[in-house]
């Protein structure tokens, strides 16, 4: 498995498309001064991946369950 900068690298290129795809109609536009993308962009981009979950017949909520736990042990892994 990559390591977690290779990880947030992959993240960062798939929010970046997905933000040119909605460059013209971000539901939020509220960036930190020192960032061009904001959390609320991260936000949109986990909820519009939820929406996908479901429609692909997953339950969002325990995808965000299992995501959290993951990222609970990948946390324990590596601090």
């Amino acid at each position: 498995m990559p390591d977690k900068a290779k990880r947030a690298d992959l993240a960062q290129k798939a929010l970046d498309a997905y933000l040119h795809e909605h460059s013209g109609i971000r539901r939020w536009c509220y960036p930190a001064r020192s960032d061009d993308i904001g959390e609320s962009d991260i936000i949109d981009l986990v909820t519009d991946l939820l929406l996908l979950a479901e429609v692909k017949g997953h339950d969002p909520c325990s995808v965000v369950r299992k995501a959290e736990v993951h990222l609970q042990a990948e946390a324990d892994l590596h601090g």
